[in-house]
């Protein structure tokens, strides 16, 4: 045992979960894997309609298991956070996986290091069980460190807000976060009113990042899958989810005028590639909504041109779309 480490466990798992009876065994597996072990894990049935109740209570019974009314993830994650006793909690959403060394590089960063109150990890994608060689990282513009320094082998403590950046590049997911407790209620928790929205995590992930310093273990120690059934299959739907959470952050997350004026500039960024593909789409309607958002200066004479069409008599619409996909 190393020296910045405890006699005991110092983090509780937290898993909110819905319908993943066929993904939480491998998810659960991981994360009894550590070679830092966990307190506890505390799975939250967000009210499923599968065997999960069942899957848990038979092959896992030293899991803590709890089951709500369908209210959310958001909501889930916050039941979860209450139940649990340890100083430090981390996050797993169901149907993702934990590298073995997982939480012993988070928890060595956060015990060698205490004023770190919340750390994220790099990931990798994983379909059909194969890790991807490319890792999030590998996506991030130099500026996303720059505030950053080496704290261990693995890790990086980033002595600045990251807000602005998260605006353009998000590798914060809930599987790769781990947070003392503390600052878990002292930002809030996650905002239940936003559970059933795509991308309700970029929500908490900005507040969390407003506050340095910040934990960043740079290996891809977390595997998010990608599969059918995820929340965030269709692109179209998570753009439209990004557009409300970042009005969200717009109108109620205290920020200077700068970073204002990005999240507006990336609010309409986003509208204009969520009508691309509600006009591929033949969704009229969505792309009228979405470009009579966005201020004329965003206002390609191509898009001008699908407005338009969107514009006009159904039949009409749809025989200029055509035209205008073969274009």
């Amino acid at each position: 045992m190393g020296h910045w480490e405890t006699p005991e466990s110092a983090v509780s798992v937290l898993v909110p979960t819905y319908n993943r009876a066929h993904f939480l065994p491998e998810t659960l597996d991981s994360i009894l894997s550590q070679t830092y072990s966990p307190a506890e894990i505390i799975v939250v049935d967000d009210g499923s309609t599968d065997d999960t109740q069942d899957v848990v209570s038979r092959l896992y019974p030293k899991v803590k298991y709890h089951r709500i009314n369908n209210s959310g993830v958001c909501t889930a994650r916050n039941i979860a956070a209450s139940f649990a006793t340890s100083p430090y909690i981390a996050f797993c959403d169901s149907d993702d996986l934990w590298r073995q060394d997982k939480l012993e590089k988070q928890m060595e960063l956060h015990l060698r290091h205490p004023e770190v109150q919340h750390s994220f990890t790099n990931f990798s994608i994983v379909t059909e069980g194969n890790w991807a060689r490319e890792t999030k990282f590998d996506g991030a513009r130099p500026t996303f460190f720059a505030h950053c320094e080496k704290a261990l082998d693995f890790a990086l403590i980033c002595g600045a807000s990251l807000y602005d950046e998260l605006l353009t590049f998000q590798p914060i997911f809930p599987s790769t976060t781990l947070m003392s407790r503390d600052f878990f209620y002292r930002i809030g928790g996650y905002k239940d009113s936003l559970g059933r929205v795509l991308s309700e995590d970029l929500e908490f992930a900005l507040r969390c990042v407003q506050h340095a310093p910040i934990g960043i273990i740079t290996e891809p120690v977390v595997g998010i899958r990608k599969h059918t059934s995820n929340f965030s299959g269709s692109t179209f739907a998570t753009t439209c989810g990004e557009i409300e959470i970042l009005n969200y952050a717009l109108q109620n997350h205290s920020v200077t005028e700068s970073t204002k004026e990005l999240l507006a500039d990336q609010i309409a960024l986003r509208r204009v590639g969520a009508s691309y593909g509600a006009f591929s789409a033949g969704r009229f309607t969505a792309c009228k909504e979405l470009l009579s958002a966005i201020p004329n200066r965003y206002l390609t004479p191509k898009l001008r041109l699908k407005l338009l069409i969107s514009n006009s008599p159904e039949p009409i619409a749809r025989f200029l779309q055509k035209l205008f996909v073969q274009s």
